[in-house]
């Protein structure tokens, strides 16, 4: 489509799943904590044009943001503005008013106005106000409106993305796609403002046609707006639900980046680390020989191919004053290193011994492997393969789903395709022949599949170790049943168990207390170890 247009000096060359910005001279620090949805909505869209291709501004909403910025960004030269609170709008507009031609009104009675509020702001250079904020800065900063969506005459979600599919998406990047709950005021806001990509919300549940919209359903509509980007685009934010939305994304090989709450994405694509990490990620030292009794067993955590959960909350589980007293296996996204370099650094260089990166689902972004088109698998593994071997990665964890999974129908999925049952394990084995032969190239050396299944399955597939994981593992009880039942029962010894454990629910010291309370015939390993011995167990 020609008539997408990219924003001028953001970079998305060298095949970027994420672009990077231009390195900041400076920021500004604009604390919006206490501040209103309104004014973090329009904060948020301001600083996405005011960031763009430079950022210059930088929003705190959560303690973690301010971790980031002293103990990663602190190299940056940064002045704190005294405005607060709800005060921050009025000091982008007195200091950046330069930034924007004026207001796009959304409706408050169709909250999803706020969404195409959005895509529009970033092709008219627009701040999206409520209609009471837009008397007040009429009055005060004269700023004109550029669009009034009360105007429109949208009835459902179907018919306000049709008409943005329609008038809006031409007009929007070519390289980037996201689904955003118009309930998140900033978060990821910011970035899709300054990246000028298309923001939609629906539901891929929803099969059934609207009569009163030429017979088209939610799902569907989500089936056009992809079909309208080449394969290897990114999908942002995130979905109404799961399974399903993964499913149509993966159909149209696009991949998922989940980043509806990361803060300040421009930012941290603009800013490289001081030290570059470490390539070559050696093979695990001092691989234990296992006696005939013995368990080796090596705990994972979920999630890490989400990026908002890398910048939030697996913050806090590193934290955990139990993190490093035990070997531990943490899943993280390849793409880090593109979105943001300096965060991926930090994690790095903080690591003990004891903490060993998996790269998560399932490699440069979040896919289903059975649905992705097979003539397109070969370029994802290719990027998989190479952002990999950026972050040092030598083991993958994957996930994938099946048709009643796919569907998310509340009734089916629950009970037939509980996720806790099937275990979202790649169970085709040409698939796994297609990923070990795509990414040993780049040094793989373990391919680990699934959110989890009560008796753990393994296999080598040209020398490479194959795992079922054990799991999904989301308190000690559970997690200690599922050990000693998976020991109990299976008669094989020595034996190899990987558990999968629920990144919201599990820290480090929930860990050791399973650890602490599992019999001396338990040696506790890295997932890198576990594969190591797989490998010499052949």
């Amino acid at each position: 489509m020609s008539n997408h247009r990219e924003i001028e000096g953001i970079n998305w060359s060298a095949d970027r799943i994420l672009p990077a910005f231009q390195t900041p001279q400076g920021l500004t620090v604009y604390d919006l904590r206490g501040a209103s949805t309104e004014v973090q909505l329009s904060a948020a869209t301001m600083a996405g044009l005011i960031n763009r291709p430079q950022p210059k501004v930088y929003l705190i909403t959560s303690d973690e943001e301010v971790f980031w910025l002293k103990e990663v960004l602190g190299s940056i030269p940064q002045e704190t503005s005294v405005e607060n609170g709800d005060g921050v709008l009025d000091g982008l507009l007195i200091t950046f008013r330069s930034a924007i031609q004026g207001m796009i009104i959304y409706n408050p009675d169709f909250i999803d106005s706020i969404n195409i509020a959005t895509t529009m702001a970033a092709q008219r250079d627009g701040i999206i106000v409520s209609p009471t904020q837009a008397q007040d800065l009429q009055q005060a900063y004269k700023l004109p409106i550029l669009a009034d969506l009360r105007t429109y005459q949208w009835n459902n979600r179907l018919q306000a993305y049709e008409w943005a599919r329609q008038n809006l998406l031409p007009n929007s990047s070519a390289r980037a796609i996201a689904g955003l709950d118009p309930k998140i005021s900033a978060g990821l806001r910011s970035f899709l403002v300054a990246t000028n990509t298309f923001v939609y919300y629906l539901d891929s549940r929803n099969f059934l046609p609207d009569v009163t919209n030429s017979f088209q359903s939610e799902r569907g509509l989500m089936q056009e707006i992809f079909k309208e980007y080449a394969p290897g685009t990114v999908h942002l934010g995130w979905f109404i639900d799961e399974g399903s939305g993964v499913s149509l994304t993966s159909d149209a090989a696009i991949t998922v980046l989940a980043t509806d709450a990361f803060y300040n994405l421009e930012v941290w694509t603009s800013v490289q680390p001081a030290t570059a990490i470490a390539r070559g990620a050696p093979l695990p030292q001092n691989v234990p020989t296992l006696s005939a009794n013995q368990i080796a067993i090596s705990f994972m955590f979920s999630d890490g191919d989400n990026l908002q959960f890398i910048q939030h909350h697996m913050l806090r589980l590193w934290r955990d004053p139990a993190r490093g007293s035990f070997p531990l296996g943490w899943t993280i996204s390849p793409a880090l290193i593109q979105a943001a370099p300096a965060m991926a650094a930090y994690y790095y260089r903080t690591a003990s011994a004891n903490d060993d990166f998996v790269a998560g689902p399932s490699g440069a972004g979040y896919m289903f492997p059975s649905r992705w088109p097979a003539q397109e698998l070969a370029a994802f593994l290719q990027r998989t393969g190479r952002l990999m071997e950026a972050m040092s990665l030598s083991t993958l964890e994957a996930l994938d789903i099946d048709f009643l999974q796919s569907t998310g129908i509340p009734i089916i999925a629950p009970i037939i395709a509980n996720l806790r049952q099937t275990g979202m394990s790649v169970k085709d084995t040409g698939l796994q022949q297609r990923f070990i032969q795509g990414l040993a190239p780049f040094g793989l050396r373990g391919f680990f599949s699934g959110a989890g299944i009560k008796t753990p399955e393994k296999t080598l597939v040209q020398g490479v170790p194959v795992y079922q994981n054990l799991g999904l593992a989301d308190s000690v009880s559970k997690t200690l049943d599922l050990v000693r039942n998976a020991a109990s029962s299976s008669q094989q010894r020595p034996l190899y168990l990987n558990v999968y454990m629920l990144a919201w629910s599990m820290t480090p010291s929930d860990i050791k207390q399973v650890i602490q309370q599992l019999g001396n015939q338990y040696v506790v390993v890295t997932p890198g170890t576990l594969m190591a011995l797989l490998a010499k167990a052949k």
